[in-house]
């Protein structure tokens, strides 16, 4: 996991710095601005991408334990068969995953209500969190931590700057949109 501090937040700041500038940040041109963002995103993603964090515990990392749970949030509460036939998989592959998933706290079993012989499983609220995290990006809980180390005008710049690129459209160029000709360069010394 990510623990911001100081000298992260330095030697961060001296990447982005690296690539010379004209005149400064507030003369910046637009394909060296394009440049350092597509030099820095990949750090920022690795860092704060949201597979690092789930309230203290480790994710289902591989693809078939994401499924099972995606499956469990779309269907509901389910038993180890039906779940196995929905998804295709035997059962005992299935059971042996669920029992994986339980020891992580991301699923439980329960009784059925209607017939206290059907044993069911279904989705905790940690189970839940990890299920609502697949479609996010980065994870709020990590940016949160750095952005209480950094200045409200910090924050506000971060936060903007976010905003700006969130909102232009890459289809409707404006004069100063970059020229056709000159590929951003990701891996430039």
């Amino acid at each position: 996991m990510f623990a911001p501090d100081r000298s992260t937040r330095k030697s961060t700041r001296a990447v982005a710095a690296a690539e010379p500038t004209s005149g400064g940040d507030a003369g910046l041109e637009a394909v060296t601005a394009a440049r350092r963002v597509a030099r820095l995103f990949p750090e920022v993603y690795r860092r704060y991408h949201w597979a690092n964090r789930v309230q203290g515990g480790d994710l289902p990392v591989t693809r078939r334990a994401l499924e099972v749970l995606q499956h469990l949030s779309a269907s509901g509460p389910l038993t180890v068969g039906e779940q196995a036939e929905h998804l295709g998989l035997r059962r005992n592959s299935v059971s042996e995953l669920l029992q994986r998933l339980e020891a992580k706290g991301l699923v439980a079993r329960i009784r059925d209500e209607r017939d206290e012989r059907r044993v069911l499983v279904w989705l905790t609220d940690s189970g839940r969190d990890v299920v609502s995290r697949v479609g996010q990006v980065l994870a709020p809980d990590l940016i949160a931590q750095v952005m209480a180390t950094l200045s409200p005008e910090e924050r506000a710049t971060v936060v903007r700057g976010f905003e700006l690129l969130a909102s232009a459209d890459p289809a409707k160029p404006t004069a100063a949109a970059l020229p056709a000709a000159q590929p951003i360069e990701r891996n430039q010394p």
